[in-house]
Order: structure tokens, then C-alpha cells, then sequence
């Protein structure tokens, strides 16, 4: 059962609406490619783990642009099937994102909801430190854009 981590394919589309549903976000083939297109073209790349012909995980990294900060990565989206989690493929697809997002900046972040204490753990253990703390704050646009 050898791993494999690679960058998203469009066939992988069925296979990743369950594993967005497991971080708790609704998708149609067609609304999650528009997110990987999206992605895409703003600098950022999509990789999966794959087993035995199979996409267990996947996850997302972004270049980030700051006034203060300035460039930065953020890895973000990882999931891995939960029956297949303990097993290497999150460190597999951390490992692969932070390798192309060192590429271009020379900090590499993450944000795990506080809900997810699994995750801070895990993203702990592979060396992240808390840097800070802070509140997300959204606001709706009064009538919904249309999207491209």
C-alpha cells in the first residue's frame, strides 16, 4: 500500500465531496471545482493522498499577501477519511504543501478552529507554534455575487 501525494486532478472531484462534508462544508462537483479553479488561479495548488488507486485526504495551500505581514503560506481544507487518520497521510499532505509553499514564502501558517482541538494537536506535533489568537469576523455581501 504504497502513498502517493499528488496535485488534484479533476477526476478526483467525486472522491473530495466527502471529505469536504467531514469538515462540515456542502459541495456539488461543480461548486468545489469552482473553489479549486479559484484556488488555482491565485496562486495556490490542491494535493491529494492516494492509496491503492483511492483518494484518502487532500489539502489546500495558498500564497497569502499582507500590507504587514507580506507574503506568507497558509495550509489550508487538510482532511483525511476518518477511518484512514493515524496512518501518515496528513503529515504526507502537510509535508507536500509546505514544500511548495516554502517555494515562496518563507513562513508557512495554519489556522485550526478552536472546536478542532485533534487538529491543533496534530499541527503541534509537526512543529507549528501558536503566534496568535483572534476572532474571525464575516460580513455577507448585501445581495449574493454571481459566480464566474
Amino acid at each position: 500500500m504504497n502513498l502517493i501525494i499528488r496535485t488534484f486532478e479533476v477526476n478526483d472531484l467525486p472522491t473530495l465531496l466527502p471529505l469536504m462534508e467531514q469538515l462540515g462544508y456542502s459541495h456539488t462537483e461543480h461548486s468545489l471545482l469552482s473553489n479549486i479553479e479559484a484556488l488555482r488561479n491565485s496562486r495556490g495548488e490542491v494535493f491529494v493522498a492516494e492509496r491503492n488507486n483511492k483518494v484518502l485526504g487532500c489539502v489546500g495551500a495558498i500564497i497569502d499577501t499582507r500590507l504587514a505581514e507580506g507574503i506568507q503560506g497558509e495550509i489550508v481544507s487538510l482532511v483525511v477519511l476518518e477511518e484512514m487518520r493515524g496512518f501518515g497521510l496528513g503529515k504526507g499532505l502537510v509535508n507536500a504543501a509546505e514544500a511548495w509553499l516554502f517555494q515562496y514564502a518563507d513562513i508557512v501558517r495554519v489556522r485550526a478552529n478552536e472546536i478542532r482541538a485533534d487538529a491543533r494537536q496534530f499541527y503541534l506535533g509537526m512543529g507549528y507554534e501558536v503566534s496568535k489568537i483572534q476572532v474571525v469576523l464575516t460580513k455577507e455581501a448585501p445581495t449574493k455575487k454571481a459566480k464566474p
